[in-house]
């Protein structure tokens, strides 16, 4: 039988949020200590091509790692990157996940994203009914789904979009005419001051910007079943699963700290966290969650405790500033995604500029605060998602070394012509140019500046070169791609 993922390609990635150093961090904060991530067993459901798992399999080569997906390509794709990567510790199988066997209560984290809400009913509760067989003491399992009511507004572009295609079953075309209809649509609706149109307009446009396999199995695939929050909750308890966290940073400072909208809901819902998180995503028009559940009966203390940041490493990038904005005695950075924050508080200015000054490097908090406040302060970056949290840093830093050894994953898929390659941060990294793709894959640990340099000189000026193999390792560094 036919899989449509083998009939169009879908945009595989590593996900940051995915993984087991970040699962098993909000694990932490919530007062269950998770499995500790170089021994651990990783199973992920909807695996694709298997990047994911390769990127975390890379960081870890005492642990165990399986990815399952019914996409004979994307195993097969996976299979040969892996391969070429040299990763040993990696499985990937062809499998219905409904067939997958394994011991009971032998993986630490189960990661589906993906799947849940793009399933018919029977897979839905397949996915449940193995993360309840198969998830550890200490375990986490990750399911992310479409969200109600925000994809209500989806729908209904989603509902125009599929009557546009209908009789289309050519990939390439089925997603030219999506397009071309979103796009018409997208200028009428702007042109009115009426607000449902305007908010189609915005979720149209959103549309427009997605990549050509996103748009052919997830917005128009046969299945879009999306939740309520507190529906799944149920279905996990079913499954003698509970409700640890969302994955969402925002979210987790909802569920760390008592907000006013906390007590502004007392009335509607009695103080329970659960009736909470579904209202937020009443009055947020919530689209999309990242649920983590844990084996039922675990004590969980969702309320910030200091304590547990103990062991906890925190990344994040972190420039500071001084213009007319900043009035004296103020500490004040730019960060990632060229947001501000600043504070008067001289030991948080003290640790944001020591994390400034780390980045990529993630520093233990244990080492930058240690005061209550201090480390309150640090973990709301974190829920204002400007720092990166997890169990255990990564092996990265600004310098490259003597010879520099970049990530085997991103130098196997550099090797592959791949546009875009997988750093030591779990994150992907555009890279433009066959020099580029070929300078990378030198970096193999063996080679010295000097190396490079007449590797990479050819009829070029060789100081000249010196000095953009020097920008280009400093520039590999910051994004993660070697190891320090």
């Amino acid at each position: 039988m036919t899989n449509v993922y083998d009939e169009q390609d879908y945009p595989y990635a590593v996900r940051h949020w995915t993984h087991p150093t970040r699962l098993g961090a909000l694990s932490q904060l919530m007062g269950r200590l998770a499995a500790p991530f170089r021994d651990c067993r990783v199973l992920e459901i909807g695996a694709g091509d298997g990047v994911n798992l390769a990127s975390m399999a890379i960081g870890a080569p005492r642990a165990q790692f399986i990815g399952v997906d019914l996409s004979e390509r994307a195993i097969a794709a996976g299979r040969e990157l892996t391969a070429a990567a040299g990763v040993s510790n990696l499985r990937l199988d062809c499998a219905d996940l409904r067939d997958f066997e394994a011991e009971p209560q032998s993986f630490d984290y189960i990661i589906a994203h993906g799947v849940y809400a793009w399933a018919p009913k029977i897979v839905q509760d397949a996915v449940m009914a193995l993360c309840g067989r198969l998830l550890s003491p200490r375990g986490v399992a990750m399911i992310s789904y479409n969200a109600l009511p925000g994809c209500r507004l989806r729908q209904a572009l989603r509902d125009l979009l599929l009557s546009a295609v209908a009789g289309i079953a050519e990939p390439e075309r089925r997603i030219a005419a999506a397009r071309a209809t979103a796009s018409f649509y997208a200028e009428q609706w702007s042109a009115s001051d009426n607000a449902f149109r305007k908010a189609l307009a915005l979720e149209a446009r959103d549309f427009l910007g997605r990549p050509d396999g996103l748009i052919f199995h997830d917005e128009l695939g046969e299945i879009y079943d999306p939740q309520l929050f507190s529906t799944v909750v149920a279905a996990a308890r079913a499954h003698g699963l509970d409700y640890l966290c969302d994955n969402d940073p925002s979210l987790v400072g909802h569920a760390l700290w008592e907000s006013e909208q906390w007590g502004q809901s007392l009335p509607l819902t009695g103080g329970d966290q659960i009736a909470y998180e579904q209202a937020l995503d009443f009055v947020e028009t919530r689209f999309f969650r990242r649920s983590l559940f844990c084996r039922a009966g675990a004590p969980l203390e969702r309320r910030f405790a200091p304590e547990r940041l103990s062991g906890l490493y925190l990344e994040a990038q972190l420039e500071p500033f001084m213009d007319a904005s900043v009035s004296e005695g103020e500490y004040a950075f730019k960060t990632a995604g060229m947001g501000e924050v600043s504070t008067r508080d001289a030991l948080f200015g003290a640790a944001m500029r020591r994390l400034g000054e780390a980045y990529p490097r993630a520093l233990a908090i244990d080492e930058i605060a240690a005061e209550p406040a201090a480390r309150s302060a640090l973990l709301r970056l974190f829920a204002g998602n400007m720092a990166r949290l997890a169990t255990e840093p990564f092996p990265v830093g600004r310098q490259p070394g003597e010879k520099p050894f970049a990530n085997p994953l991103a130098r196997a898929q550099a090797r592959l012509g791949l546009g875009s390659v997988t750093s030591y941060r779990h994150s992907q990294v555009a890279l433009e140019g066959d020099d580029t793709r070929r300078f990378l894959d030198l970096l193999d640990g063996t080679r010295t500046v000097d190396d490079l340099t007449r590797a990479m000189s050819g009829a070029a000026e060789e100081s000249r070169t010196r000095a953009q193999v020097k920008a280009a390792l400093a520039t590999f560094a910051m994004w993660g791609l070697t190891r320090a």
